[in-house]
């Protein structure tokens, strides 16, 4: 297997038109020589997604998404760089040469790829005895008592594994090489002695998805009674039980249409809301949320809702999970069903208008730990001290965002009628790390003249030279200016385009660029020279302006302290500046 070349990239980029790839999914108008539409990426109601057809680029000026046609389909639709590039080159009639790759990633590809191909015929052993087999009718009785219809049956690709310990292993038989892969994925377990049997016996079937269709793994339900109840297939190389969740491979496109996902706790909860029309519903696999899973589920949609019973573990997975979403600031609400109640027994009783209803007026994740904690500990002195310790985790997750910080102390402190630092003062000091990369989260932001020369000199990179000489890099001593003129410098005498800079540049910086590629040029081509004499006239002016207030504060110090030598010195060199800016 291999990867595949540069050149190849070059042509399916060359090739494929971005205004038509991205307007099949965002309805996009012509403004000018760029398109506008609604982002997809994050709620808005003004648009402010552009694509640029000149430069292969989008960029939104809301949530700083950017890329260029293959950076858009993996962002849209979860793909990896080589899915796109191949999803692409299909479209585009593109035949892909391939490089080789290293024996490690040969290997690791072939063994992933292995994996998901017992998996997937495994699932497809498993559906069809469902569909058609005498023995699941017992499993059809279920799914039908569970208002599970044959629809969903099939967009899940829901199975039945029999009561027997080998159908499985005789279903592989004669073939070694696809046991051993059957024993890899956890579909048979095989004991020190040699025995081999099926994990999965009289259970159904939900085959767990990767965000690319492929089945990595199943949990299965015991129909009957038996022990445990759920079960899900161990870890394997291509299925991560705290990086994956269950439907979101079905739901992806309703969780964007609705923004909001709702993860419910059990597979059958997710299907039975399906079922009934809301499909835009995830669930983890055995596990609370973990930080993936919140990173996963904020690709897709700008708020979260976690549905459940509100029984003490509940309130505890969803304080744990609170750090999570405050580190992704994605916006997690809580939906509690009444006593007694799950999705499926709600709906049953109450409907769908009545569980939309339930989701649309959930409380923000900290308002519903707040109120929780306050029923278990009430609002006395002793609860109160409770409270606030039990809180603290959640100020340690903000220890880096100071104004998220000050705002849930402001508000907290006055629910619990104490101060801010009373609130705040058992908080562990923040862990001090390396500073991170540039990013617009973490760096002040681009001073306006500063971002005027560089939008001159991305769109002329040939005036790079010029504008070092004429001293550019004092101007630009913002850390997002300075690393993107530093990598112009080293372009210089290259035949320049906006890929190779952004294939360059820390991905950190590429919104920057971006943005500044799909805006309006500063000037006309024909007007470039003109353009670029002014603005070297007016960096040598800044430059001057600079040098006389350093030599003015410096005069100012000399003053007061009496020291005439050095006041005459700084004075005359001031006058020779004075004089050099009148020429």
């Amino acid at each position: 297997m291999s990867g595949f070349r540069e050149d190849g990239v070059r042509l399916v980029k060359d090739a494929a038109d971005i205004v038509e790839v991205i307007g099949e999914h965002v309805s996009l108008q012509r403004r000018g020589a760029n398109h506008l539409g609604l982002c997809p990426f994050h709620g808005e109601k003004t648009p402010s997604f552009t694509v640029s057809p000149e430069r292969g680029l989008f960029h939104c000026f809301g949530c700083k998404e950017s890329g260029d046609v293959i950076s858009f389909m993996m962002k849209y639709h979860n793909l990896s760089f080589q899915d796109a590039l191949k999803e692409l080159a299909q479209k585009y009639g593109i035949t892909l040469e391939e490089r080789e790759l290293s024996p490690q990633e040969l290997e690791r590809t072939r063994k992933k790829q292995l994996l998901v191909n017992i998996n997937e015929k495994a699932a497809a052993l498993f559906h069809l005895f469902l569909l058609e087999n005498p023995a699941a009718a017992g499993a059809r009785e279920y799914l039908h008592s569970r208002r599970v219809p044959e629809q969903v049956i099939r967009d899940f690709r829901l199975g039945y594994a029999p009561d027997s310990w080998d159908f499985l292993i005789k279903k592989l038989a004669g073939n070694s090489e696809e046991i051993d892969l059957a024993i890899q994925a956890g579909l048979i377990v095989r004991k020190e002695e040699g025995k081999q049997y099926d994990r999965f016996r009289k259970r159904v079937l939900c085959p767990i998805f990767n965000l690319a269709g492929q089945v990595v793994g199943f949990g299965g339900r015991i129909l009957g009674d038996g022990q445990p109840k759920y079960l899900n297939s161990p870890e394997s190389l291509v299925f991560d039980k705290g990086a994956t969740l269950y439907g979101l491979y079905q739901a992806r496109d309703a969780v964007r249409r609705a923004k909001k996902c709702i993860v419910v706790e059990g597979n059958f909860d997710l299907l039975t809301m399906v079922a009934e029309g809301m499909a835009q519903v995830a669930a983890p696999l055995g596990t609370a949320l973990t930080q993936n899973h919140v990173h996963l589920l904020k690709r897709y949609a700008p708020e979260t809702v976690l549905l459940f019973d509100g029984d003490v573990a509940g309130v505890k997975a969803a304080m744990r999970s609170v750090p999570f979403f405050l580190k992704e600031q994605l916006v997690a609400k809580v939906a509690v069903l009444p006593a007694e109640h799950d999705p499926d027994t709600f709906l049953k009783e109450f409907g769908k208008e009545a569980l939309a209803s339930l989701v649309d007026t959930a409380l923000p994740l900290p308002e519903f730990i707040f109120s929780k904690l306050v029923d278990e500990h009430g609002l006395g002195l002793d609860g109160k001290g409770k409270i606030v310790r039990e809180l603290q985790p959640l100020l340690r997750a903000m220890a880096n965002d100071q104004i998220q910080r000050t705002v849930f102390l402001a508000h907290f402190s006055e629910k619990l009628g104490i101060s801010a630092d009373d609130l705040s003062q058992t908080q562990v000091a923040p862990v001090i790390r390396k500073p991170p990369p540039i990013s617009r989260e973490n760096c002040s932001p681009l001073p306006p003249e500063q971002r005027r020369l560089l939008e001159f000199l991305i769109f002329f990179p040939t005036y790079i030279e010029a504008f070092v000489e004429s001293g550019v890099e004092q101007i630009c001593f913002h850390p997002t200016a300075e690393s993107i003129v530093n990598q112009l410098k080293s372009m210089t005498g290259e035949d320049f385009f906006p890929e190779l800079l952004l294939s360059e540049l820390d991905p950190s910086l590429h919104g920057v660029v971006t943005e500044i590629l799909v805006s309006q040029s500063p000037c006309l081509p024909e007007k470039a020279d003109e353009a670029a004499k002014d603005m070297q006239v007016w960096i040598s002016n800044k430059i001057v302006e600079r040098q006389k207030k350093v030599l003015v504060e410096q005069i100012n110090e000399a003053h007061q302290a009496n020291n005439l030598t050095l006041l005459m010195e700084l004075i005359e060199k001031k006058k020779e500046l004075d004089e050099s800016a009148r020429k």
